[in-house]
C-alpha cells in the first residue's frame, strides 16, 4: 500500500538522519506484545511512524494519542534509557503534538521527540491519493 512505501521511506531517511539502524525481526521483551513500527535495539529507540499528510482528524487523532502511550509503556516497562521518538510526514499532521494541548503536552512529559520527514512529491502525492480514496470509502 502507498502508506506502507511511504513508512519505508520514512524510516530510511529517519535512520540516516540520525544514525540509527532499524531491525525489522526485532521484539521488544514485553508480555503484552507491544509492537512499535520500528525499534533499533543497539541504540535503545523505538519509533512509531504516522505516514499520513495534512491535518488530523477522527480516528487518526486517537492513533496519536495511542502511540504516546504505547511509547510511554515500553520505557516505563523496559526501563528509562529509551528514546521515544514519534515521526511524521508532514507539519500538519506534527501539529498536533506540538502545540499547547494536552497530547503535546503528554508528548512532552514522556519525553517522546517529534521528527518530520518530508516525503518526496511523487510518494506524497501517492499518499494523498490513497487517503482521498479512503476518504470516500470510509466518509469522516
Amino acid at each position: 500500500s502507498e502508506q506502507r512505501i511511504a513508512e519505508t521511506h520514512i524510516l530510511k531517511s529517519l535512520e540516516r538522519a540520525l544514525g540509527l539502524h532499524f531491525d525489522p525481526g526485532a521484539v521488544l521483551p514485553i508480555e503484552v506484545g507491544v509492537k512499535p513500527d520500528a525499534i533499533d535495539p543497539v541504540n535503545k529507540v523505538v519509533v512509531e511512524v504516522y505516514a499520513m499528510v495534512g491535518e488530523v482528524k477522527g480516528g487518526q487523532l486517537q492513533k496519536i494519542k495511542g502511540d504516546i502511550l504505547k511509547l510511554a509503556l515500553i520505557e516505563k516497562i523496559l526501563g528509562e534509557g529509551w528514546r521515544k521518538i514519534l515521526c511524521f510526514a508532514s507539519d500538519e499532521a506534527a501539529k498536533y503534538v506540538q502545540g499547547k494541548s494536552w497530547v503535546a503536552e503528554a508528548a512532552r512529559v514522556f519525553e517522546v521527540e517529534v521528527h518530520l520527514v518530508h516525503l518526496p512529491a511523487d510518494h506524497e502525492n501517492n499518499v494523498i491519493s490513497a487517503q482521498n480514496r479512503q476518504h470516500m470509502v470510509n466518509p469522516t
